[in-house]
């Protein structure tokens, strides 16, 4: 979500129209599948920190479901809280769940963004990957502050912070390739700087058969790249603690009992 996207400081409901991941949405699994190992990973080292007792899981940006199916799966006492205001990506996550009644009672889809939806007052962690870099500089402390005031003592949110740390033009690149069947699929991103900590990203997406192209969608988005020093900055002022997930892009974004009380 970019600030443009905001009004009187709140987020406006995604429009169909403006759908900014309808380019992707029909193969996103596909396209995402080198990155999922390190996801997963990452969703192991917060398993211990995640504490449904405390309250729901809130999975932010839940795009195709996926971790939310994995706390779903790997946390057997939890039940998951997903945002995703994009139809296109919220159709795929609804799809996952409709393949399992028994989880009906366990997770609730929400179409708003975090600025639009209500809330738990309580939460027993959170998940955001891909989704800090929505938010520019304003919004991101609010997201800070709202976790930092929802997460139990010892509890603990999921984030990532994409490559480049700091903006920096980023030659064009192919980031997945796959043939099934008879057809290809192939996914490109380049990006610039764009001033301050945001980048303009563009990524094109491609179903070929051999050569010919039958499908090309491209898509530009703008993403801010703040470095881990600047949020580790921004997460001690809302009282929480940064600890990077090995050598990777994943943080855990953590609160002991120093930071505060949770709200209630």
């Amino acid at each position: 979500m970019d600030s443009e996207d905001m009004h009187d400081g709140r987020a406006t409901h995604l429009r169909e129209k403006d759908d900014r991941y309808a380019a992707t949405a029909g193969a996103y699994d596909l396209f995402a599948a080198g990155y999922r190992a390190g996801q997963v990973a990452a969703l192991d080292a917060v398993r211990p920190k995640l504490l449904p007792s405390d309250g729901p899981i809130l999975d932010i940006g839940a795009g195709s479901g996926l971790n939310s199916v994995w706390v779903l799966t790997h946390v057997p006492d939890s039940e998951v809280v997903a945002l995703e205001p994009s139809p296109s990506m919220r159709a795929l996550a609804l799809g996952r769940v409709a393949e399992h009644p028994e989880w009906f009672t366990r997770i609730t889809v929400r179409p708003e963004d975090f600025f639009s939806a209500p809330l738990p007052p309580t939460i027993g962690g959170a998940i955001l990957l891909g989704v800090l870099g929505h938010f520019d500089p304003g919004e991101r402390a609010a997201v800070l502050a709202e976790l930092a005031a929802r997460l139990p003592e010892g509890g603990a949110a999921l984030i990532d912070l994409q490559d480049p740390e700091t903006p920096a033009r980023v030659e064009p690149f192919e980031f997945t390739a796959a043939q099934i069947g008879q057809l290809s699929y192939r996914g490109i991103a380049e990006a610039w700087p764009d001033g301050g900590e945001r980048m303009r990203w563009r990524m094109t997406y491609l179903t070929l058969d051999g050569e010919r192209v039958l499908l090309e969608d491209t898509t530009e988005h703008v993403f801010h790249h703040p470095s881990p020093g600047t949020v580790a900055a921004e997460a001690s002022r809302a009282g929480l603690g940064l600890e990077r997930v090995g050598e990777t892009t994943f943080w855990l974004l953590t609160r002991d009992q120093a930071s505060g009380s949770a709200a209630s």
